[in-house]
């Protein structure tokens, strides 16, 4: 694992979203959705390289003012939301690219993330839970 905090983190959902790509893609190929794959593997890498350039926009933001960080954070949003618009607009007119899955494919890592936090939430109101009935046997 990475020292950084946020490189660990990009780290630890670039691994999950990986591994749920791995998990659909022998169903695809199953049904011979060849468009569906190249779909889901456009997008996932694009949201993967979205994430990373985000990382890096926060990291060198932290070291600017507060002026110049806003400005700089803003530029690089622009620029990685355009980057995901010309790949959803590829997708769109290259046929043998599934538009669908690349959306998919785009949306997982914040699914990733959201799935997180809401499985650490379950698990720490289950911990309570049994806290308390532990409490109520004793």
């Amino acid at each position: 694992m990475k020292s950084n905090s946020v490189e660990a983190l990009w780290y630890e959902i670039t691994i999950k979203c990986i591994k749920i790509s791995l998990i659909a893609l022998p169903f695809l190929f199953y049904f011979q959705e060849f468009s569906a794959i190249l779909g889901l593997i456009l997008g996932t890498g694009t949201a993967l390289l979205k994430f990373y350039f985000l990382m890096g926009s926060v990291k060198s933001a932290a070291e600017m003012s507060s002026g110049q960080a806003s400005t700089y954070t803003y530029s690089r949003y622009i620029i990685r939301q355009a980057f995901a618009g010309v790949v959803l607009i590829g997708a769109i007119f290259i046929d043998f690219i599934n538009f669908y899955w690349v959306v998919i494919g785009l949306v997982l890592p914040k699914i990733v993330i959201l799935g997180g936090r809401v499985f650490t939430s379950l698990q720490e109101s289950f911990l309570k839970y049994s806290r308390k009935l532990a409490k109520k046997g004793d």
